[in-house]
């Protein structure tokens, strides 16, 4: 079974992503109906079925929202990343992407056009991804 992060794991997740990296900058949400959407778009269903039926999907999912939605004031693109990485480690797997490799893809995948697919998302994940246990 699936574990999902919470709002306030990821806004957690935010503050101390802005702490570490740019002290000086606004930490805040600044657009919770987006921060909910992105938090609760891997757990769609759709006819009672998952909308994102694998790990990838569901963590791609995450991940796009996160860094596309921009719900917080500052970092969201470090946060979409650490988000990610906690989502994929709390259900079994660990990102093995080098920091500049997941900054780049990670600002990629924000500014492409046209914009990637999920699928493609989801390859770069698995890629990078391993089994922890």
């Amino acid at each position: 079974m699936t574990k999902f992060l919470t709002e306030k794991e990821i806004i957690t997740l935010n503050y101390l992503v802005i702490k570490k990296y740019t002290p000086l900058e606004e930490i805040r949400v600044k657009e919770p109906g987006l921060l909910e959407s992105a938090v609760y778009r891997p757990q769609q269903s759709v006819f009672g079925e998952g909308a994102y039926p694998s790990i990838w999907l569901k963590a791609a999912a995450l991940y796009e929202s996160l860094a596309k939605n921009h719900p917080f004031a500052g970092g969201n693109k470090r946060t979409s990343f650490i988000a990610l990485y906690q989502f994929l480690w709390i259900n079994g797997y660990q990102l093995r992407a080098d920091e500049k490799e997941a900054e780049d893809f990670t600002v990629h995948m924000v500014k492409k056009k046209p914009p990637l697919l999920l699928e493609e998302i989801a390859e770069w994940i698995e890629k990078y991804a391993e089994r922890r246990f």
